[in-house]
């Protein structure tokens, strides 16, 4: 090999994907009908397998959901008679996404429109869409499947007819040659939608033969569910309502319709099934990590170092409805369960709200304005000799080391993670004793001398956590004087580091 081939040979080992096979098989199994794949067909086999295999996440993730749902989707498949490998279809189609809608309003596992879905069986209404039940939704793709093969009589036919519809199926010269065949050929004036489901299931039926077998993943399912909400059903599981609406996500308003008997799905690790009431003692824990398998919009993901240290009180205040607001939308925003924001109004589920109504929401206060009300307490009480000048913030919170420092040299404390919304800080030195207990506040704050620019005018510093009302406190001057003197405008700002006029 001359350097030239040489070089020709390692840019193409570099730029295969790591999953392409360089085989492509001859036959392939379908049910019980052998699949023959002309050499025309094989190029365009090669190329849906090897973009499959383009990106290790993507195929990490979706073995993942096959190991969670196709326990499911196998026994459905098999009472209805229809081949196993057409749940590799169903990948194709949606790839496991309950949430995914295509460009024709295609929607859910199997990509119903609404009129097929109906034809079929399935519910869609304002509460529920079946097509979103990995269950139902399967149950109705069999009944798809078995029409059509009883009028088409081979199950390649019967898969392409998935795609074009019956009355399309029957003027295509090959597929009316396939009826009643256990041996048919493709090549490269077959339907490109047969070719990629052969490349799916070549592809995916190897990645899964080569894993390890685990006992760990299930999905349990969970019957006894007729007119609950979601909320109950979480305390009754003891599950994350997050999970129960992220995995029955054809439940559209919070709760089960009671018409009929649904199952509720859960990922978990326990093994076995429920029907009717669980143990008392019953704890189900997700087995899967459900944020990989259904990540979150960027539009919802936040930077934590912009996040506000919470305390473990509250108040109640006003939400004004705005548009595109709904009860759902204002409880996630103020971090409440919908349960608790219709009690805290005296509604429920089925009320109406308008633009510009007023609903009552609890909000979390922010440790610093505690700290802040405090120290004014605590200067307001002492006595007149003991009254010290308090800066506008006594600490400042670096969010992302939990650290608080006090402005006096050589004191600092640390609070630990508030994965649980509890912040705790904790010190060696003697001087963390004097602590606030509740409030967690330093005890002693030392004065603030403004700095003097002339004996007529004085500018304080601004400092991280200060703000205009506190800084007014200081110096006993009002917000509005504040806002004047230092031309701040109709929208007043204040940066750390800012001088500004606190005397005129």
């Amino acid at each position: 090999m001359n350097f030239k081939h040489f070089v020709c040979w390692l840019a193409c080992s570099i730029t295969t994907p790591m999953f392409a096979s360089n085989i492509v098989p001859d036959t392939i199994s379908i049910g019980n009908v052998r699949v023959a794949i002309h050499s025309s067909a094989k190029p365009i086999f090669d190329k849906e397998f090897a973009m499959l295999g383009a990106n290790k996440k993507y195929v990490a993730t979706l073995v993942e959901k096959m190991r969670l749902y196709f326990p499911v989707i196998e026994p459905i498949l098999a009472q209805g008679n229809v081949p196993d490998d057409f749940k590799f279809l169903c990948v194709q189609e949606s790839a496991l996404n309950p949430n995914a809608v295509s460009t024709s309003a295609a929607v859910g596992y199997w990509q119903f429109k609404l009129e097929t879905a109906k034809d079929v069986g399935l519910k869609v209404n304002h509460e529920i869409d079946e097509r979103r039940h990995i269950l139902e939704a399967t149950r109705g793709a069999v009944n798809y499947f078995n029409r059509n093969n009883g009028v088409l009589h081979n199950w390649m036919s019967t898969l392409l007819s998935y795609r074009v519809g019956l009355g399309t199926i029957k003027k295509l010269p090959y597929t009316v040659n396939w009826a009643d065949k256990t041996e048919i050929e493709v090549d490269s004036s077959t339907d490109w939608y047969v070719i990629r489901f052969l490349a799916y299931k070549h592809f995916w039926a190897e990645q899964l033969s080569t894993l390890p077998k685990t006992d760990t993943t299930s999905l349990v399912t969970y019957t006894n569910t007729r007119g609950k909400n979601l909320y109950d059903l979480s305390d009754e599981l003891k599950v994350s309502y997050d999970d129960l609406k992220r995995y029955n996500a054809w439940i559209l308003k919070d709760f089960v319709p009671d018409d009929k008997a649904y199952t509720l799905y859960h990922p978990s690790n326990v093994k076995t099934y429920l029907s009717e009431t669980p143990p008392q003692d019953l704890v189900l824990t997700a087995s899967v990590d459900s944020t990989k398998l259904y990540a979150p919009s960027r539009s919802k993901i936040t930077k934590s170092k912009n996040n506000q240290i919470l305390s473990d009180q509250f108040e109640v205040r006003n939400h004004v409805v705005t548009t595109g607001d709904n009860l759902s939308s204002i409880a996630t925003k103020y971090e409440m369960k919908l349960g608790e924001l219709l009690k805290l109004n005296g509604i429920d589920q089925s009320s109406v709200i308008q633009i510009g109504q007023k609903i009552k929401v609890n909000r979390r206060i922010p440790m610093l304005e505690i700290i802040a009300q405090k120290l004014d307490e605590k200067n307001k009480n002492a006595p007149a000799a003991e009254k010290t000048v308090a800066p506008a913030q006594a600490v400042v919170v670096v969010e992302e080391a939990r650290k608080i420092e006090t402005i006096e040299p050589k004191k600092s404390f640390y609070i630990d993670p508030a994965d649980s919304r509890e912040i705790v800080i904790r010190s060696d030195k003697k001087e963390a004793e004097k602590i606030i207990e509740q409030t967690q506040v330093v005890e002693k704050t030392p004065e603030v001398v403004p700095e003097k620019i002339n004996t007529q005018t004085a500018f304080h510093e601004v400092k991280a956590g200060e703000t205009l009302f506190r800084i007014s406190k200081i110096y006993q001057v009002s917000v509005d004087e504040l806002i004047r003197w230092n031309n701040l405008g109709k929208v007043p700002t204040i940066q750390v580091g800012q001088k500004i006029k606190v005397k005129p």
